[in-house]
This record gives structure tokens, C-alpha cells and sequence, in this order.
């Protein structure tokens, strides 16, 4: 439901009625009486996946939809996947994260970004950010030719957590290690450094940017463009053209 924005109260009603087991005992009546109509389709099965997941944060009912949807041969999606990745991530479950990603292979998936972004989000929300950095980094190794590039909502999660730490030199080295694993051609709003970026800028807090941008250079690290077009934009918009001004002279 978070996927496909439905309100609130169905998502209440969907969780309420796993935790009361009528999805279950609905599986297994389809299975066991062969009635096909009951039989959940994907996006039923990734909807109780997803209250497992993101509000009961229970691997066992988890891990039982899974089994459900491999008796009733209900192939997974990304979605599926990338819900399983946020658990898994949250617990801090590395087997289960490599097993994960070899299933995605195994099903013929090849676009891995919901996975990966679900994984940073676990990873963040478990207050893990050493390994939400390297899941970033390891993305950019995993790409097949094209970059992941990630929406904004997974940025911003990333840098409010970040900042509530005080942490903007974490922002910086991570922009910088992440420069060194992007191709030359990448396309300047696919980058690590313009996601972060403009992350801080579409929460507000443009002046806290300008901080990774100088953190970067206290560390002796290359600056992009990624890093500066969100920040540029943000001045023209206040209408801080003195600032812009200092900015690329």
C-alpha cells in the first residue's frame, strides 16, 4: 500500500486482518479445496508482504507470505523483493539480504532499484548508516551499464538522518567515494552528489548543502557538478545572487 498510496484505514484493515490470520486461512482454503478464484494475485500478496514488513517488522509472517505465494505459484515482483530487502535490512539480516539478491537474478529481474532503495531505507531506519553508505556504494558497482538513480524520498530519509546527527562530513566523504565509482558521463541529476543535495535543498536546508560543498573541499575532494547545480538553483530561487556569485568564481 505504501506503493500504491492507499489510505491509512485500509492499511489498519489489511494489518488487522493478518494479525487475525484470514489472509492465511483464505491461502489455504484456495489450496486445499482448489478453488482458483481465491487464489491472491501479486499485488494481494505484496500488500500483505508489506504490512508484515514495514508495520509488524516480522520476519516469521514475512517469511510465511513468501511460502504462501511459492505454494499458490505466485511468482514475486520487484516490489515483493524490495519490501523483503527493507525487513531484512531493519533486522540486520545479511544472509537473508545475499540470498535475496540472488533470488531477484534467479527470477530474471535486472533493474535493481527498489531493492537497493529499500535496503537504505532498512538501513537508515534501524539507525544503520554505515551500511546504508555501503549499499549506496555497492549500487554503483551493481549497475549494468545504467545508474540506479534513486527518487528523492530515498535521499531525503538518508540526509534527515545524517543531519540530525550533525554529521555533514559523513554527507561529504560519501559523496566523495561514491564520485570515484561514477563514470565520467554520467548524466549530472543521476549522481550520488546531486541526489544528497538536493535532497537537503527540497527539505529547506540549502545552507546545510552549501556545508556538504565545503566539507568536500576540507577533505581535499573533488567537487561535481551535481554538487553545484542543486545549490546554484536553490540561490537563483531565494534570490541570493551574491551567494550564487561567490559560488562558481
Amino acid at each position: 500500500m505504501k506503493s500504491a498510496n492507499t489510505a491509512p484505514p485500509a492499511f489498519s484493515l489489511l494489518t488487522s486482518l493478518f494479525r487475525n490470520r484470514f489472509f492465511i486461512h483464505n491461502c489455504r482454503v484456495a489450496s486445499d479445496e482448489k478453488f482458483d478464484f481465491m487464489i491472491p494475485d501479486v499485488s494481494a500478496c505484496n500488500a500483505a508482504l508489506e504490512a508484515c514488513c514495514f508495520h509488524l517488522q516480522s520476519v516469521t509472517d514475512a517469511d510465511g507470505v513468501v511460502g504462501i505465494m511459492s505454494n499458490l505459484r505466485v511468482k514475486p515482483d520487484e516490489f515483493s523483493f524490495g519490501f523483503l530487502a527493507y525487513l531484512y535490512a531493519l533486522k540486520g539480516l545479511q544472509d537473508k539480504k545475499d540470498e535475496l539478491k540472488v533470488l531477484i537474478g534467479e527470477f530474471g529481474y535486472s533493474n535493481n532499484k527498489c531493492f537497493y532503495s529499500n535496503l537504505i531505507s532498512g538501513h537508515v531506519k534501524s539507525d544503520n548508516l554505515s551500511s546504508a553508505e555501503l549499499t549506496i556504494l555497492n549500487s554503483l558497482n551493481d549497475k549494468d551499464g545504467e545508474y540506479w538513480n534513486f527518487d528523492r524520498d530515498t535521499f531525503c530519509v538518508l540526509v534527515k538522518e545524517y543531519l540530525q546527527k550533525g554529521n555533514v562530513k559523513g554527507l561529504a566523504n560519501l559523496i566523495i567515494e561514491a564520485q570515484k565509482l561514477e563514470t565520467s558521463n554520467i548524466k549530472v541529476n543521476e549522481s550520488i552528489g546531486f541526489g544528497i543535495v538536493s535532497a537537503c535543498v527540497s527539505i529547506g536546508l540549502s545552507d546545510k548543502a552549501h556545508s556538504i560543498l565545503d566539507e568536500m573541499n576540507a577533505l581535499g575532494g573533488s567537487v561535481g557538478l551535481g554538487v553545484y547545480v542543486p545549490i546554484l538553483k536553490a540561490y537563483c530561487k531565494e534570490n541570493r545572487t551574491a551567494e550564487a556569485t561567490l559560488l562558481v568564481m
